[in-house]
């Protein structure tokens, strides 16, 4: 038997659902719009802001990859070793001056591109001039060298100095300004009270100047951006890893500095991306990772040590320890890991490591033209929208809990692969706003689904379990809009069984008995019907009215029916043998089953009683087959 194709009697069930899809879908949205506005509001506090540098310094880990270094760039390092197999010869640190004259001549000798020094020297040794004036001539016949500044910009360590006998020198600041550059940053240049340069004779001899100050991220301390100029006193001087990066490379920032934008430093001929004003770190990788064994260092470091002993080799005629070409084309710079002699500065990869790493990654940056920029703050705004109202959408579709838990992660993860992959092409979209306004949303939606279409699964379910086959319940839960009120006409297989001569039996027995008599006996009827696929229309007395076909369909509703039937007398014949061993009633039912076209649909209201029920001439014959059947 085939299942008729049955019109419907109304095109409103279509109109209904199409209704509860918008409203879960404009309430889904409002969800996500709240969110949304709610993490905006909230985008510039503490705990956002450190979530989202949390989610970068992630992305630095996972996706550093320390092969993309710059080969050219290496560090000669004070470390312990150094200072224990030195200490002999140069006593403790500070060394003599002379040690470094050794190291800029083996350097130069060697055809360094550039050196630059991570140390301050501001004080002539009056103990051992001929040193100091041994470095300044190195470094001049060099023509290399990269010294440091350092700006103050606390007045009382201004007055300290001045107390110990460090007073400016008008000479020398008017030295210092021809390091500057005449470049308008938007900042104030009365911010620095003093600077500590290098003594005059070295200050004369250096190639270039660069500031070593430390400007950390002020939500955490780590270094993750750096200013790439300073302003003192109506001149703007660059950090040391900018300094290095132009003595490098004199054609590609020919002329130096032009102008400092929010979002960009410019050149002639490059332009530099910057986060307001400030050059976003594009890291390589950490000073040393212990768990790379062939090459633990993101940059080769030497230590200094090595390099002395080289130098007195190479002067003894021996064949040194680091060969001279190892230098050649290199951008040294000079730094410190021993103990005492540095700042432990916190990057994405950990909180010790040198300051070096900082100005060595951004000469790499600079030189390499491999930056890191931030997307637009309206591009961030954008994302957070979008994803609050696509996460709101997507969960007023999704009823089922877990689906809809599952679906909100793997938005989420979809969300945080973009991120991922925009990052490891040098673009910083925000990661962690977006994604708690996509798993806030669906948890949200869910809750609001709950109290709404939750409330109205469980009134379903406890108004038609009682009556109506199990997937049909699970059916209408899962889709209430099905509740069709207006009706259908289709092909249905009606069964009405009924108790012989019951009201006799009924008047021999006590009422209680009779109840409990009934109950029993329609209890097992009932659960046949059911397991049959059958929907339980009503009880009339000792009478059973169901039907098969609607609103589970299934094209064999006449053999169901028929098999109810059958599986109905055999219950009654074993109820009967029971009872009449127990000392009741004998009985015996009557059963009439017929097949036709019908009208099928709920009758009732959502709010106090509904059944789904069957009209026509159908229920009518198979209710006289059922009194003819004695």
């Amino acid at each position: 038997m085939t299942e008729p194709t049955a019109p419907r009697l109304s095109t409103g069930v279509t109109a209904v659902r199409r209704r509860a899809h918008l409203r879960r879908s404009l309430l889904g949205l409002a969800v996500g719009a709240v969110v949304a506005l709610l993490l905006l509001v909230l985008r510039g506090t503490y705990l956002l802001q450190s979530l989202e540098l949390k989610a970068v310094d992630a992305r630095f880990r996972a996706l550093h990859d320390p092969a993309r270094a710059d080969t050219n760039i290496v560090i000669v390092d004070v470390d312990n070793l150094s200072l224990d197999l030195l200490r002999p010869t140069l006593g403790r640190f500070p060394w003599p001056r002379d040690a470094w004259a050794a190291l800029v001549q083996y350097l130069a000798a060697g055809g360094a591109r550039v050196v630059g020094f991570d140390f301050t020297f501001p004080d002539p040794d009056l103990a051992n001039l001929p040193a100091d004036t041994a470095f300044a001539a190195a470094s001049r016949a060099a023509g290399n060298v990269v010294q440091t500044l350092t700006f103050v910009r606390d007045l009382d360590t201004a007055a300290v100095r001045a107390q110990a006998g460090a007073r400016e020198d008008s000479a020398a600041l008017g030295r210092l300004r021809d390091f500057g550059y005449d470049v308008p940053v938007p900042a104030n240049d009365t911010d620095f009270q003093t600077v500590v340069h290098p003594y005059r004779l070295l200050l004369d001899a250096a190639r270039a100047l660069g500031s070593i100050n430390f400007t950390p991220d002020p939500v955490d301390g780590t270094a993750r951006r750096s200013p790439l100029l300073y302003r003192f006193r109506g001149r703007t001087y660059p950090t040391l890893g900018l300094a290095v990066a132009m003595a490098a490379d004199t054609a590609r920032f020919a002329g130096g500095p032009r102008r400092l934008y929010p979002t960009a430093l410019r050149f002639d001929s490059l332009k530099v991306p910057v986060d307001g004003g400030q050059f976003l770190l594009n890291w390589r990788g950490p000073y040393r990772d212990p768990g790379r064994r062939d090459h633990p260092e993101t940059y080769r470091v030497f230590p200094i040590a090595q390099v002395l002993h080289s130098f007195e080799q190479v002067r003894a005629g021996e064949t040194p320890e680091v060969p001279l070409e190892t230098f050649r084309g290199k951008v040294v710079f000079v730094g410190a890991t021993g103990a005492g002699l540095f700042d432990t500065r916190a990057n994405p990869f950990g909180p010790n490591d040198p300051g070096v790493l900082i100005h060595a990654t951004t000469a790499d940056n600079l030189l390499s033209g491999d930056f890191l920029a931030r997307v637009p703050p309206l591009v961030n705004v954008a994302a957070v929208v979008l994803a609050a109202l696509l996460a709101g959408l997507a969960v007023s579709l999704i009823t089922a809990a877990w689906w809809s838990a599952a679906a909100g992660l793997g938005l989420a993860a979809a969300y945080l692969a973009l991120a991922f992959g925009l990052f490891g092409s040098g673009v910083w979209l925000d990661a962690a706003a977006p994604t708690l306004g996509i798993l806030f949303t669906f948890t949200g939606g869910m809750a609001v689904n709950y109290v709404t279409e939750g409330r109205k699964k469980r009134q379903i379910r406890e108004m038609f379990s009682k009556y109506v086959a199990p997937e049909y319940v699970a059916q209408l839960a899962e889709d209430p809009s099905k509740l069709d009120l207006s009706g259908r006409r289709a092909e249905l297989s009606i069964l009405f069984s009924d108790i012989r001569g019951f009201t006799s039996i009924s008047e021999k027995m006590q009422p209680h008995e009779v109840i409990e008599f009934l109950n029993e006996y329609l209890s097992e009827m009932a659960g046949i019907v059911k397991h049959s696929g059958g929907t339980l229309d009503k009880f009339i007395g000792d009478a059973v009215m169901a039907f098969w076909g609607e609103p589970v369909r299934h094209p064999d509703h006449a053999d169901r029916a028929a098999d109810c039937a059958l599986a109905m007398r055999d219950a009654t014949a074993a109820l009967a043998r029971r009872w009449v061993a127990e000392g009741k009633p004998d009985i015996r039912i009557g059963i009439g089953v017929n097949t036709a076209d019908g009208v099928v649909g709920n009758i009732g209201s959502l709010e106090s009683h509904l059944v789904c029920a069957v009209i026509g001439d159908g229920v009518n014959l198979a209710s006289r087959l059922e009194s003819q059947n004695k």
